[in-house]
């Protein structure tokens, strides 16, 4: 296997709750002890329920949030203990794409101006071929050129989100972060920005880290997929493997959630949690232990220790029930 594009290595974010004491400020722990690795071409997706912090390690990986500990490397270098003047110089090798389209658009500025500018900043092209190159990206995106002219609010939310995406494409990035770029979307339209990321990334040979709550849109698009609880990775695997063999209780639950077609799956036995997911578990418990119907006694004593399933190629789990097979 060749070597990881990107690498995050027992990362934590802990941030202040807000309108507490500055001094006494209590804290809350968005993310914790989360590692894992994305390899050049695949597209690596984490998904969780609103809150468990997958976008919150997005942003640690694009160095928009300082990690309170832990590590992100880029190509063999760590990033995020690089000083400022540095990371900008790198900037144009990791690019993101957020869920908001219309806010990540500059609405004084035409789209020609919004793509041309970044590959002028970073001296990826002079302004001639700047020029050239805006029109070649609205091509790929599936955006008629004489569009180049008009200003955001022209657009509709999912041509915004496709020069969004022409946007970090201008750099041509090593990485690219997707956070949740189609909930905001219809279905149909979703499904066409779908298609049309993977269309890039068999062109492009690009790297995608997939941030999403929706399930169906993960596993389109994912070959390695991470499930996230309450700031932990629970589970990992590669995708079909992870929807056809749930492992975790949380991830069987977060399935069975899903809407189905089909008739005759409606009266399956289903995996349901109890409780809210803000009630706090007992100290050195499983994060899932006032929810989980399968908790014991044994679920008092956790680890975040992520283990290979007997089996399973690639596929880990943290959870007991799933180590026992």
């Amino acid at each position: 296997m060749s070597q990881p594009l990107v690498e995050v290595r027992n990362l934590y974010k802990d941030f202040k709750v807000s309108g507490e004491n500055t001094l006494f400020a209590k804290t809350f722990s968005a993310v914790q002890n989360v590692s894992f690795s994305v390899y050049p071409g695949e597209t690596f997706g984490i998904v969780g329920e609103s809150g468990c912090g997958k976008s919150t390690v997005a942003k640690l990986i694009m160095c928009l949030e300082k990690p309170t500990s832990g590590e992100v490397w880029l190509k063999g270098e760590r990033i995020d203990a690089l000083p400022e003047g540095k990371r900008r110089a790198l900037r144009h090798q990791f690019q993101m794409v957020f869920q908001d389209s219309g806010s990540s658009l500059n609405p004084r500025k035409r789209v020609a101006d919004i793509l041309r500018e970044p590959m002028l900043y970073h001296r990826i092209a002079d302004k001639k071929m700047a020029d050239e190159r805006v029109d070649f990206l609205l091509s790929m995106v599936g955006l008629p050129v004489e569009m180049k002219n008009r200003y955001p609010h022209e657009f509709s939310g999912g041509q915004r989100q496709r020069i969004c995406i022409a946007k970090a494409l201008s750099l041509n990035p090593d990485l690219i972060v997707l956070d949740e770029p189609v909930s905001a979307l219809d279905v149909s339209v979703q499904a066409q920005i779908l298609n049309l990321l993977r269309e890039l990334q068999e062109k492009l040979n690009l790297t995608y880290l997939f941030i999403g709550h929706g399930l169906g849109a993960v596993h389109y698009i994912s070959h390695r997929i991470a499930v996230m609880y309450m700031g932990r990775v629970v589970e990992m695997g590669p995708s079909d493997e992870l929807f056809d063999h749930p492992a975790h209780p949380y991830t069987k639950a977060l399935l069975d959630a899903a809407p189905v077609a089909d008739y005759a799956l409606r009266g399956r036995n289903r995996v349901s949690l109890q409780g809210e997911i803000d009630e706090h578990p007992p100290v050195g418990a499983c994060p899932l232990y006032h929810r989980c119907p399968y908790k014991t006694e044994a679920c008092l004593q956790f680890s975040d220790e992520l283990r290979a399933l007997p089996g399973r190629e690639g596929h880990v789990s943290a959870c007991d029930k799933a180590w026992e097979g």
